[in-house]
């Protein structure tokens, strides 16, 4: 499982004020990293990447703004509305012991009892948990909750995610 470099860390929201700074809505919660943002990579609505460099970041009431080089009217900053924001992985937040990104369970092996019986393919939010959606080798895909009592441990340092319960995939 290879850890990926750049991380998806907010969204990019409508522009404010007339300059070019743009609403940023961190996926995490978390904005303190972002002050001290210096380039960023957004996937566009279209799916294009672009480069940027961060020209101004600042705070206006509870609302993270920031202004880049390549796109610093307002004109030019709409078109940036509805992007992903990834930025490199070691300008992320550090994680505490037995944190992970969510992007480091894509392509994780779904394990039991020492066997793999799937890979994690997708996942998406559910009411109480982080959904994995898992492609066995048949070819199916399961909804497992990232939770105990159906996930026994998520194993960064294996690269693997223990099932608990094997009837999920059945």
């Amino acid at each position: 499982m290879e850890k990926k470099t750049v991380l998806a860390t907010a969204t990019v929201g409508r522009p404010h004020g007339v300059e070019g700074f743009l609403r940023i809505y961190p996926l995490s919660g978390e904005y303190e990293h972002l002050l001290k943002l210096d380039e960023a990579l957004l996937e566009l609505k279209n799916k294009e990447k672009v480069k940027v460099t961060v020209k101004d970041v600042k705070m206006h009431q509870d609302a993270l703004l920031m202004r880049f080089n390549e796109y610093a009217d307002r004109e030019k900053a709409k078109l940036l509305s509805g992007s992903l924001m990834y930025i490199s992985r070691d300008k992320c937040p550090p994680l505490k012991k037995g944190e992970y990104y969510i992007a480091d369970l894509y392509d994780a092996p779904l394990v039991f009892e020492g066997e793999r019986v799937g890979t994690v393919v997708d996942t998406s939010e559910g009411a109480q948990a982080l959904l994995l959606h898992v492609r066995t080798e048949d070819g199916r895909i399961f909804l497992v909750p990232n939770m105990k009592p159906f996930i026994e441990k998520v194993d960064m340092e294996k690269g693997e995610i223990v099932l608990a319960m094997k009837e999920l995939l059945s």
